[in-house]
């Protein structure tokens, strides 16, 4: 394994040696400095995972040979969130594959402290990268509190441990899950220890992606915060 590893880490080191992707870098670098001006994140660029001085983001893409780059973090509409474009190769657990991932990821804490159970809400296009990642949450059966969109039960999984399930439903309601299907596309959703995580496969994202990913995940935090409190008064 640590032979594959060393192997990854040299091949991404070349082609990020060439002038064409030199370019398209400096290119997104430019584009997510912007838009860290414009809606108020302090831009930090390149992080190293083993520096203690920034906080690392973590979820299911985080392991031991991915890089962030365009790291940026404050706070929006009072939410602390975080911005990160990471690249990293996934390896199948056949360890047969290799699949290459360029993320863009947005993270939002939650207000609320109300534990929530570890859950993903994964698009069809990205199961390859998450089953590399975790054996320890499956795919939920969910209709228990009502009828999802088939929009939504098409192009999405949720997937949690069986005994949260009806817990992970009551907060993924039909309602929020029509929502993701028409406005999210191809972005999936982890939440993990009250932390909100967005993941889109994009290696240079524009200022429309992140202006979306940047609205979608305040939305859900606030939409998810506001039904924690009104659970609580009941």
């Amino acid at each position: 394994m640590m032979k594959r590893r060393t192997i990854i880490r040299l091949k991404r080191t070349l082609r990020h040696m060439t002038p064409r992707h030199i370019v398209h870098s400096r290119m997104t670098k430019g584009v997510m400095q912007r838009f860290a001006d414009k809606v108020g994140l302090v831009y930090f660029g390149y992080v190293d995972q083993k520096d203690d001085d920034h906080r690392i983001v973590r979820g299911h893409t985080v392991s031991a040979t991915h890089i962030d780059q365009n790291y940026c973090i404050g706070t929006i509409r009072g939410y602390d969130v975080s911005l990160v474009a990471r690249n990293d190769v996934v390896l199948a657990r056949d360890l047969k594959s290799e699949q290459r991932c360029h993320w863009l990821i947005m993270t939002v804490d939650l207000k609320s402290t109300k534990d929530i159970p570890h859950l993903y809400i994964g698009h069809e296009s990205r199961k390859t990268a998450f089953a590399s990642s975790y054996e320890q949450l499956t795919p939920l059966a969910i209709q228990s509190l009502g009828a999802y969109p088939k929009d939504f039960t098409s192009r999405y999984t949720i997937f949690g441990r069986q005994t949260h399930a009806l817990q992970i439903e009551s907060i993924i309601m039909p309602d929020i899950a029509a929502t993701i299907a028409s406005h999210f596309k191809q972005i999936s959703i982890e939440i993990e220890t009250n932390c909100i995580y967005l993941y889109v496969e994009s290696q240079h994202p524009d200022e429309v992606l992140l202006e979306k990913i940047v609205s979608n995940g305040l939305w859900l935090a606030e939409v998810i915060d506001t039904r924690l409190l009104q659970a609580a008064k009941n």
